[in-house]
């Protein structure tokens, strides 16, 4: 049976130890409550905000400074979050909010960034502007890229459809009938070819013997080139190629390798930033499972203190200095 010294020093020991966890409490808890913390919201336009909870942290450049205090449906494209962050810190008219991923668990959490030294700071309860993450500019980059592509597809399909296709034909049809004509033209002034070439022989022979000879040469020659046969080739073969070059330019070559060429650009962008967040998610993997081996080993340690000595549940660790003397 304890004595009655026993009985007092366990009961001062009880009262003692009652008052330290009470005001580990209260500092703990007071510290908490007692901080003085200043509000702001955040308006997001067309941007999901799932996975994003009331409690969520708020970070100013990855250091935690508050908390989410409420999310509400501001109109039919926008929500509001409202925050709120240690009193002191730097939000200036020009600092962003930015929803960021935690790792690979799909929770998400607000990044305070920018705000230069020149701005001026937010009043309190006002509005931060939101930005966008790196997640969401891969996102709109993808969605520019499919256009594109989704327009250079058009316009092959066009390039390739029935109506260009015709064209085409056409084009060809006129080549083959421009050779037909060009090939009649030669056929049928092909005597006065002939004609002219011996008049020029002839004109060649007597040119050193007689000047009366060089005249009539030069007559001949005038005749030639302005004959109506020679006038009238020469405007027919200007005629087809104009219809060769307007064939040709219908075609829109040019234009397509362009958009080629710029859809390669995007592509290569994309594949650059999606290799940028498979870093970033291996980082963070790596980081969990440190921390999930760490609780792992808590825990076995843990285990193996009950499992030698059960009576700790009860009485707790006590060390020589706490024995009560009999």
């Amino acid at each position: 049976m304890a004595t009655k010294s026993q009985k007092v020093r366990l009961s001062v020991f009880l009262i003692i130890s009652s008052a330290i966890l009470l005001i580990f409490f209260l500092v703990l808890v007071g510290s908490r409550i007692f901080k003085r913390m200043d509000p702001y919201n955040i308006i997001y336009q067309g941007i999901s905000v799932t996975g994003l909870e009331p409690g969520a942290a708020v970070k100013y450049y990855g250091v935690q400074v508050g908390r989410v205090t409420d999310l509400s449906v501001q109109s039919a494209s926008s929500i509001r979050v409202d925050i709120q962050v240690e009193h002191g810190t730097p939000i200036k008219k020009d600092t962003q909010a930015i929803v960021n991923v935690v790792g690979i668990t799909g929770l998400k959490y607000i990044e305070l960034i920018g705000g230069t030294s020149d701005s001026e700071y937010l009043e309190i309860g006002g509005t931060i502007k939101a930005g966008q993450s790196l997640f969401d500019t891969i996102s709109g980059q993808a969605e520019i890229i499919l256009a594109k592509l989704e327009q250079v597809l058009n316009n092959l399909n066009a390039l390739l459809g029935p109506e260009t296709t015709q064209s085409l034909k056409g084009a060809l049809n006129s080549v083959t009938q421009i050779s037909s004509r060009i090939d009649t033209i030669l056929v049928e002034n092909r005597p006065t070819i002939n004609h002219s070439i011996s008049n020029l022989d002839s004109i060649t022979a007597h040119l050193a013997t007689t000047s009366q000879m060089t005249t009539e040469l030069m007559t001949s020659l005038n005749t030639l080139v302005t004959s109506d046969d020679v006038k009238g080739s020469l405007a027919n073969i200007n005629h087809i190629s104009e219809q060769v070059k307007t064939q040709i330019d219908s075609l829109r070559l040019a234009e397509t390798v362009a958009e080629l060429r710029t859809l390669l650009a995007s592509t290569n962008q994309m594949v650059v930033h999606y290799d940028l967040i498979g870093v970033r998610a291996r980082d963070d993997i790596l980081k969990s499972l440190s921390n999930l081996e760490e609780a792992l080993n808590n825990l076995r340690e843990a285990t193996d203190t009950i499992r030698e000595n059960p009576s700790i549940l009860l009485r707790g660790r006590q060390t020589t200095g706490d024995r009560v003397e009999e």
